[in-house]
């Protein structure tokens, strides 16, 4: 009986914020193919929502719309092989968010993107908090919502596709 409860006191701790974002994110070690498309976008906010508990922030809310604004431009980067915010003949980012219907109704708002690949979604979060401005995306202390998209592949011409995955975060706040 002894030995059950020091083992359920064990996994409750390894549940908390000091343990490493991969233990507490399901799938965050995942590589291309490993797990749905879905999942890596729900261990990819699972990771940003971790760094933002290390810094005592608040955790963002998944937000549906947020999320088809993401998911789409990560499909036309990896289409178009384009690493960019805006790729060609997509509409610029505040457009997009917009057309989600986000921003309707809130007499104030503000969002923004950060974009990466690699090879797994804990590699991704590793690499985008190693940029100055994704790290203040990812910590950014007014940040309410937060829409992932993942993808297969790279948006770089002539690179290995099956060997990464690429990530479109899209992070923001409304007020009425």
């Amino acid at each position: 009986m002894l030995v059950l409860l020091t083992l359920a006191v064990f996994a409750a701790l390894g549940a908390t914020s000091g343990t490493t974002a991969a233990f507490a994110c399901a799938h965050a070690t995942d590589g291309p193919h490993q797990t749905t498309l879905a999942k890596l976008g729900k261990a990819m906010e699972c990771l940003v929502n971790s760094k933002r508990n290390t810094h005592q922030l608040r955790p963002l809310k998944n937000n549906a719309r947020l999320a088809t604004a993401a998911r789409s431009h990560t499909k036309v980067m990896l289409k178009k092989d384009c690493f960019e915010h805006r790729c060609p003949g997509e509409a610029p980012f505040g457009k997009r968010i917009k057309r989600t219907g986000y921003t309707k109704g809130a007499k104030h708002y503000f969002y923004a993107e950060s974009l990466g690949y690699h090879r797994s979604p804990k590699r991704t979060i590793r690499k985008l908090m190693q940029s100055g401005y994704n790290k203040r995306n990812i910590l950014g202390k007014r940040w309410q919502d937060i829409g992932v998209g993942a993808g297969w592949g790279i948006p770089v011409k002539g690179a290995d596709d099956k060997k990464f995955e690429t990530f479109t975060i899209v992070f923001a706040w409304r007020q009425p």
